[in-house]
């Protein structure tokens, strides 16, 4: 007899993963909305702000060779499962126990290592449950509701603050993820990855995706989109406040969550019609046609914020639309061009390469407002935004170079 999970449609199997992922990542966008707080409360410079925002994705960085790489050898719900209890750690702790930049640090790295074993274990879920042609159809939904879950975070995060302290938003993101564990627990049963194809490689052995040059050419374009996406939602909520400022608007820090959350929702319809138009075209064509609009959009957004506050929205927007569109194809791109018997490993160095931009644009945004003319001017956030725009252009060259002479 079949378990329920294998007998589950596809499509309910989609959705359960989908309301995990929401409620796994309810503790991401925590200290970027409550940021300013905390540099006040904590006496932060924007680098030391940048250090904490980062270390979220450095600890992602270390955990994600193993955690996925290992999902070739074992069933990722069970790495899944500790992901998300080491998100109920990292939230908690944060919520009782951090009180400067040393603590948050270190509760920061464990929540990116919840992350490392949540979001791409999620989709090797899906990949060891789905035939083919359902595993191309869901993945751009799934690798999608990552943008869902970052709005959802960023909305909580600013409803709740204005109602209680800040270490109750924790403590209540710490909630979110017990409930998504125990929905793991009830809805997905065990099962083993195919075992049908043997391979000799060592499940951390992650050589041979270094000589899959496809796979490794879009590796490196979701290196750079991850740095110009986290820099992106790590200081959005900063910068939109300041824009407020800077053309004299009235507005509340809740008001501002809910605009981070609404552009962050905007990726996903976004990733979803980038990776339609993907699979209908030239992949890499329509990745660099995207990131090309990325790196005008994002050079203008830091020196257009003393305009009315209503033009820097649109133009915030835009930005997150151009920077979300290639999200699902670049992704899609890693998974085609994946070897038989070493998707896990492939994800794994996606992962790795990819969230070290993910530690990096947070942070290089941060120095370069310390640099320059610092976050309260407009040449500042210029430059900054600048340094976000760059991830496209760094990516762009990098794919175009490594699948020079192939169909992408």
């Amino acid at each position: 007899m079949s378990s329920p999970s294998q007998s589950m449609s596809p499509i309910v199997l989609l959705v359960s993963l989908c309301i995990a992922q929401i409620l796994a990542m309810a503790g991401f966008a925590n200290f970027a909305v409550l940021l300013n707080d905390f540099g006040v409360l904590w006496n932060l410079s924007s680098t030391q702000a940048g250090w904490i925002s980062g270390v979220y994705f450095a600890g992602y960085v270390a955990a994600v060779p193993i955690l996925v790489g290992l999902t070739d050898a074992i069933d990722a719900r069970r790495i899944y499962l500790f992901g998300v209890a080491t998100g109920v750690v990292s939230s908690v702790g944060f919520g009782l126990f951090a009180d400067g930049f040393a603590s948050a640090m270190g509760f920061r790295f464990l929540a990116g290592i919840s992350l490392a074993g949540t979001y791409m274990p999620g989709l090797q879920i899906l990949n060891d449950r789905l035939s083919e042609s359902h595993r191309q159809r869901a993945l751009p939904w799934y690798l999608s509701v990552f943008s869902l879950g970052t709005a959802a975070s960023f909305y909580a995060t600013g409803l709740f603050s204005a109602h209680v302290d800040w270490q109750t938003v924790f403590l209540l993101a710490g909630g979110a993820q017990v409930a998504c564990w125990f929905l793991i627990i009830i809805l997905i049963r065990p099962k083993q990855p195919d075992g049908s194809v043997k391979v000799d490689r060592h499940p951390l052995d992650f050589r041979p995706v270094f000589r899959n040059r496809p796979a490794l050419a879009y590796i490196w374009a979701y290196t750079g989109h991850t740095y110009e996406l986290f820099a992106y939602r790590a200081w959005i909520v900063a910068f939109l406040l300041f824009a407020a400022s800077a053309s004299d608007s009235v507005i509340s820090r809740e008001s501002v969550s809910g605009f981070a959350a609404l552009l962050s929702l905007l990726g996903m319809p976004a990733s979803l019609i980038g990776a339609h138009i993907a699979l209908r075209r030239e992949r890499r064509q329509t990745i660099s046609v995207i990131m090309v609009l990325s790196i005008l959009a994002g050079s203008l957004l830091g020196f257009t914020s003393a305009l009315p506050f209503e033009y820097v929205l649109v133009l915030a927007g835009l930005y997150s639309i151009f920077i979300m569109s290639d999200s699902a194809a670049i992704t899609g791109g890693v998974v085609a061009a994946a070897r038989q018997g070493e998707r896990g490993a492939t994800l794994a160095m996606h992962s790795v390469m990819g969230f070290s931009g993910g530690f990096l644009g947070p942070l290089v945004v941060g120095m370069v407002l310390d640099l320059t003319a610092g976050s309260g001017s407009i040449v500042g956030w210029g430059f900054a935004f600048m340094a976000m725009a760059a991830g496209s252009l760094a990516a762009i060259v990098g794919l175009r170079w490594l699948l020079a002479g192939k169909m992408g």
